[in-house]
């Protein structure tokens, strides 16, 4: 998704974990509470992990709560931070290989539509 499109009235979520287990915990959690779609995933340092979810205000702000309550469950919670209107530099930061990556590996996989 273009970056123009990530700025007209979406919100982004990030999350950050200690932890894949608590991380991927929260990512289904988020996907399953509300219409988002989890357009990145990266590591930030050492054992600590970050996801980025996009959708409207209310539906990013419903994942971010269940996906935080899910991190909390299975691991460390360090961060869990929501941007309502973000600029389109800022949403562009978050366009990585990586990203290209794992959209195109969930679209690979059996199912391939992308849930």
């Amino acid at each position: 998704m273009a970056s123009t499109e990530r700025a007209r009235g979406n919100a982004i979520g990030l999350i950050e974990t200690r932890g894949i287990v608590a991380l991927t915990a929260g990512i289904e959690a988020m996907i399953k509470t509300a219409d988002v779609q989890c357009i990145a995933v990266d590591r930030v340092s050492s054992g600590y992990l970050i996801a980025a979810i996009q959708g409207q205000l209310a539906a990013v702000r419903q994942a971010l709560d269940a996906g935080s309550a899910a991190v909390k469950r299975y691991g460390e919670l360090r961060a869990a931070q929501l941007y309502p209107r973000p600029s389109a530099e800022s949403s562009a930061l978050l366009e990585t290989h990586r990203a290209a990556a794992l959209q195109n590996a969930v679209l690979a996989l059996p199912s391939g539509d992308g849930r």
